[in-house]
């Protein structure tokens, strides 16, 4: 039989594991199985961590080691805080708050309060009272008054540009990453208000949301490849989004340095003076191209078919290459690349069904017509209404054909048709943004306070880009409410027993400390002393 045995020094105590036995003779013996070293190596959590873990072991009922006179006096979420402060850290954000509060002279911790609410917008977004009710629900955070909150969003909207400085410098470091192609794109945030001030942020314009009537910003994002964010820029809400475009490059070049880059855009940024300032700025870039408004012997060049003679194998994760036909023409100092699949030929006469459905919907109440005829194929004549039948016939003619424009000679077409291919995940950031993080509707109303929000909003989503790049060269890749449900469970019960408290950790499933593993964390242990949680936050 084996068991512990102590051997008093005058070094110290020892610790063995020794087992009793008889010899060949039937003599009773005693063996060393294996030395456990000193006990005062050894903290007193420690020892009480190894005895719980062969109690349990030996399929022992902690309740019944610990006795029946228990209380939870509370439960808590400590994996949000273990999770994202080493990140946050990893951004410096921490030094850069501190260092904002001390030169402020603060009365309070900047950095916990901002903490407090990016934890908040990760986990559960609500308002900024809701963040004050919810900060017992998290370890590690120390106690905030509400007003507290608030006057950090007008820090964070006073300090945005040298925060976005910091995210952009330390995100190039963590992954050793070199600026080569930067995605830029615009979309708007709106408020559940339809009350305009002259000269503020809060406008009404043209909504990407489809919130007609409602005031709004225009928020315009830069990233990279990776989703991982470079700066943003707000607007006021009635601003063009293709006057956005020269604004963001002078700051691209005025805050980074960047000397060579390729910009890609949508096609809504695509005008005659765009494309001058990006060339003026010593960027290339590359951009959606208006097909419908080139001159029409371009126009009839791009349409002949039969003249696309290039091929090119669009890949996406898990499906069939896409069969991509392609042909390059000169035009005004610019490569025009337009591309052709039979999958977007059907997606396009598919769109183009449900318009025309929505169409004869309208015939039938003319009442609704003067604000959407134009856009769904409706003709107007002597206040009749009717299909537009001429209208639908060219549109059929460009089923199927994108082009897009570079001022780039040296690149492959292949290479930058898949650089324009990835600027679909700047809408995955917008997505981010709107319905994951609940940027919007919002519910301030000074531009101080919109500033603040949008920046705290920014640092949340580059928290969350950078953990789902960490994942994802670990080959571990999650979605963003996956990795929301997992963290939600890393819980904590608070224990009394008499006059001892503790915590005992909430049970990991294999694709929590699958996850854990992927980014460098330990799981917590399963019992652990109220005085020395801190160690594994």
């Amino acid at each position: 039989m084996a068991y512990l045995k102590t051997d008093k020094k005058k070094e110290g105590t020892y610790l063995r594991i020794v087992e009793s036995y008889r010899d060949e003779e039937g003599v009773s013996r005693k063996r060393t199985l294996h030395s456990l070293g000193r006990v005062e190596d050894y903290t007193e959590e420690m020892l009480q961590r190894m005895g719980a873990r062969l109690y349990e072991l030996g399929g022992g009922d902690l309740r019944a080691l610990i006795g029946d006179n228990i209380e939870e006096l509370g439960r808590y979420n400590y994996g949000f805080y273990q999770i994202y402060h080493k990140l946050y850290q990893s951004y410096g954000l921490d030094r850069v708050l501190g260092q904002i509060s001390k030169r402020k002279k603060l009365s309070y911790d900047l950095s916990n309060a901002v903490f407090l609410m990016l934890l908040e917008r990760l986990n559960d977004p609500g308002s900024k009272l809701c963040t004050w009710t919810h900060q017992s629900e998290y370890l590690g955070i120390e106690p905030v008054e509400l007003h507290h909150l608030y006057r950090s969003l007008d820090q964070l909207a006073d300090h945005h540009e040298r925060i976005q400085g910091c995210i952009y410098r330390s995100g190039r470091n963590l992954f050793n990453q070199k600026l080569d192609v930067v995605f830029f794109d615009v979309t708007t945030f709106y408020f559940d208000s339809d009350k305009e001030m002259e000269g503020k942020l809060r406008q009404k314009g043209f909504s990407k949301d489809g919130k007609l009537g409602k005031t709004q910003i225009l928020f315009g994002l830069l990233i990279d490849k990776d989703k991982q964010p470079i700066g943003y820029e707000i607007y006021s809400g009635d601003t063009f989004e293709g006057h956005s475009f020269e604004d963001a490059l002078e700051r691209l070049k005025k805050r980074y340095m960047i000397d060579k880059v390729i910009l890609v855009a949508d096609r809504g940024m695509l005008n005659k003076k765009n494309l001058a300032k990006t060339v003026e700025k010593g960027y290339h870039f590359i951009m959606g191209e208006r097909l419908k408004q080139l001159s029409k012997s371009v126009q009839r060049e791009l349409l002949e078919l039969d003249s696309y003679q290039h091929q090119w194998l669009m890949k996406e994760a898990g499906d069939q290459p896409i069969r991509i036909r392609y042909k390059t023409i000169k035009h005004q100092g610019r490569r025009i690349i337009a591309t052709y699949s039979e999958k977007r030929a059907k997606k396009d006469a598919k769109d183009r069904e449900k318009r025309l459905e929505k169409a004869e919907a309208l015939l039938k109440d003319p009442s609704k017509l003067k604000a959407k005829a134009r856009r769904h194929y409706i003709s107007m004549e002597e206040g009749k209404a009717s299909l537009d039948e001429e209208k639908i016939k060219q549109d059929q003619k460009y089923d199927g054909i994108l082009a897009i424009s570079t001022n780039e000679e040296n690149l492959p077409v292949e290479k930058i048709l898949d650089h324009y291919r990835n600027l679909y995940k700047i809408e995955h950031s917008f997505r981010s943004f709107k319905s994951h993080l609940e940027t919007r509707p919002m519910f301030h109303w000074t531009d101080k306070r919109i500033r603040g929000h949008i920046c705290l909003c920014y640092i949340a989503y580059a928290l969350l880009a950078q953990l789902q790049l960490r994942l994802e060269k670990k080959k571990f890749p999650l979605s963003e409410r996956k990795i929301r449900k997992l963290i939600s469970k890393m819980q904590l019960s608070h224990i009394k027993n008499g006059n001892r408290e503790f915590y005992i950790r909430s049970k990991l499933c294999d694709q929590t400390r699958s996850f854990l593993n992927r980014i460098g964390k330990r799981p917590i242990p399963n019992i652990i002393p109220k005085d020395l949680i801190t160690k594994y936050l």
